[in-house]
């Protein structure tokens, strides 16, 4: 009898040669099957499956520090194209990851990390089809023979290898990737496309690695986070490219617009699990809620028929035997673990109080920041005049390299205006969230960089907390308080930073960017809680759903000056789309002249008053003014009838009188903010 063959070790990736377990249709082109992944003791993804096909476009969600990025790490595989080299990939600790046969795969990670001297086109071109080696081979060759003209010695070598380069692009398609890589690197804004990386930004590097990745379609990309670092137009331009994406696509986002236009199936991580839904960002989320909603009220029937078998078990007059005592206890714990628990994730709680903001916020006069390069000035920032109000919300959208961030800088007095002038109020905290975060020790364990900013910190409910409750708060457990900087994921980094921001008690925030590596609902959270803050906020932000949601006014770093568009992002749009915004066309000169100069005037009140309905964003703010005019309003009664039984407790009465006067300045600052709103017009 013939022995039976050996079987081959198992292998953790492989060319997927035939339908085996994930890849069980021809079209399949990457699956991963019982894959598990450990990060130290964490168990980050336990034994997950998952198949992409030809024509899906995944998109995967999860709070941060959930597994996304390892998920897509493990499922580029060690034969993919990555941008920024081989070390960003991973393989299973169990588990396979299987491609199919010949299928492209390109990988482009959340920071790139890319030689500093290669060029942009270089990057762009190096996949390993025929087309890209024989574009590489022309480059290198168009570069020797600049290098060697005027040298006989060279010359006649140095011609025919161009001579030889120059025919393999006629016979491979050359021409068409080169052109193609100079177009996506012109369209993502990166310039000097043919001098070193040396000395350029990591978001400059980061669209340098996306054109890569766009230039030479794959069969499979796989991107994390594609639209940090881009700015709204490019963010479009993207989003349209990746809708007629022909292969396969799985990406990792935070911009809801862009997932919910692009994805066909939205993959959620969550407790080392994935949770599959077919359909966009907007049909999962109607799905998730429904999905609580039935798990909830099936733990509540549970937790009933425990609670009852648990009440008859106790009437029983053998109760007390050691047999009822076990059924008894029994029932105990199922009425326990029926419990519901609400949502599947804790969400996170913002619930630091802010300090008082008086009328006068932060006014900048013909202001203007100018750089030096070389022996020549030149004018990043000019003439710029806006009054910030108390309760604004103001968007910032612009090129990149524009001047937003500098703008950013400017108002919280971080850099000195070069020409003319910045004034503050003096009951103006600024905090500020920035694009990169601040530089801290690697070594450094999270709860120490909260303690260094605050020990504890009184919530708006007026209980004290400790810096590890708060943290808490922010969703980072024991185990996370313990850790070191450097171990957090890229998300949860951000979230600290937050937290930091925040705990410093600002009364005005400027963000810079906030969207980048934050997950969905840590967004959200953010966006309710600027709802309802009673400070102003100016956002930075390529986040087109962030700036629809938030910002009901935008301002445009265009030029180095301000364009201001009362409308938000979709007058913005409207304007750069080749057709004026209504609002504009209604404007006559003085009025365009006056918004250019001065955004916060040409939209507030009877300063800049035009005859037009209040938008969306002006009837949200006029709804959350009422409403927080009415808790002021019982709060200053409340404070009031307290303050009369005071009696001889002067410093009580003291106390009470401080915080009596800040309620009254914020109630008239509000009255007159809704008035404003009020003389807009009925958007009825």
């Amino acid at each position: 009898m013939p022995s039976a063959p050996a079987k081959s070790p198992r292998r953790p990736w492989s060319a997927c040669a035939t339908r085996s377990a994930c890849c069980r249709s021809p079209l399949t082109l990457l699956g991963l099957t019982a894959v598990t992944k450990r990060h130290g003791d964490r168990v980050v993804l336990d034994g997950v499956s998952l198949g992409v096909e030809r024509g899906d476009r995944v998109g995967v969600i999860g709070v941060n520090g959930s597994g996304k990025s390892t998920l897509l790490r493990l499922a580029a595989g060690p034969r993919a194209t990555v941008t920024g080299g081989h070390g960003e990939l991973d393989e299973p600790d169990t588990g396979s990851v299987v491609h199919a046969r010949d299928a492209r795969v390109h990988f482009v990670g959340q920071e790139p990390r890319l030689a500093d001297d290669a060029t942009p086109v270089e990057v762009a071109l190096a996949g390993d089809t025929p087309a890209a080696t024989a574009a590489r081979r022309f480059a290198a060759a168009s570069a020797a023979a600049r290098r060697a003209k005027g040298s006989a010695a060279g010359d006649d070598a140095e011609l025919a290898e161009l001579e030889a380069a120059t025919a393999q692009m006629d016979a491979q398609g050359g021409w068409a990737v080169e052109s193609a890589a100079r177009a996506v690197l012109d369209r993502l804004d990166v310039d000097r496309v043919d001098a070193p990386l040396a000395q350029r930004s990591g978001g400059e590097r980061k669209r340098v690695a996306l054109a890569a990745a766009l230039a030479e379609p794959p069969d499979v990309l796989i991107l994390d986070e594609p639209t940090n670092h881009l700015d709204v137009a490019a963010v479009e331009w993207l989003q349209g490219q990746l809708r007629a994406w022909p292969g396969a696509l799985l990406l990792v986002t935070h911009d809801r617009y862009l997932l919910d236009a692009v994805a066909t199936r939205v993959v959620e991580v969550h407790r080392g699990a994935l949770h599959a839904h077919q359909g966009g960002y907007a049909s999962y989320l109607q799905a998730r809620e429904q999905r609580r909603a039935q798990a909830e009220a099936a733990a509540r029937r549970a937790a009933n028929r425990a609670r009852q078998e648990l009440a008859y078990l106790r009437q029983g007059a053998k109760a007390r035997t050691t047999k009822s005592k076990a059924r008894v206890a029994q029932a105990q714990q199922a009425v326990e673990a029926a419990e519901p628990d609400g949502p599947d994730d804790e969400q996170l709680r913002v619930e630091l109080p802010t300090p008082r903001l008086g009328a006068k916020v932060i006014n900048l006069h013909n202001a203007g920041v100018a750089v030096a390069r070389g022996a020549d000035r030149r004018w990043v920032l000019s003439d710029l005049d806006w009054k910030l109000g108390p309760h604004e919300r103001m968007g910032v959208v612009g090129p990149n390299g524009s001047g937003k961030t500098t703008l950013l800088q400017l108002l919280a007095g971080e850099i000195e205006p070069d020409a003319g002038s910045r004034r503050a109020g003096e009951t103006v905290r600024v905090g500020i969230y920035r694009q990169r975060p601040d530089d801290l020790a690697g070594q450094t364990r999270v709860r120490d960089v909260i303690e260094a900013e605050v020990r504890s910190a009184e919530l708006t409910s007026g209980h004290r907390v400790s810096s590890s409750q708060l943290l808490e708060r922010f969703l980072f457990d024991a185990a996370l308080q313990r850790a070191y900087v450097e171990e957090l994921s890229g998300g949860e980094r951000r979230r600290l930073e937050l937290l930091r921001v925040l705990a410093q008690a600002p009364n005005v925030l400027l963000l810079d960017e906030p969207t980048n590596d934050l997950d969905l609902d840590t967004l959200g959270v953010l966006e309710n809680y600027l709802d309802q803050w009673p400070g102003a906020a100016v956002v930075a932000s390529h986040d087109r759903y962030v700036l629809d949601r938030v910002c009901g006014q935008v301002v445009a770093v265009e030029d180095g000056i301000l364009r201001h568009y009362p409308g938000g992002w979709r007058d913005w749009k409207a304007a750069h789309a080749g057709g004026s915004s209504p609002l504009e066309s209604s404007r006559g000169p003085t009025a365009e002249a006056e918004t250019t100069a001065n955004p916060s005037r040409a939209c507030r009140g009877p300063q800049g008053r035009r005859e037009r309905k209040r938008s969306y964003h002006e009837e949200r703010e006029m709804a959350a003014a009422e409403a927080r005019l009415a808790d002021l309003t019982q709060r200053r009664d409340e404070l009031a009838a307290r303050l009369q039984q005071a009696g001889d407790n002067h410093q009580h009465a003291a106390e009470l009188g401080t915080q009596l006067a800040w309620v009254n300045d914020e109630l008239s600052q509000l009255e007159e903010r809704w008035l404003e709103l009020a003389m807009i017009g009925d958007n009825a």
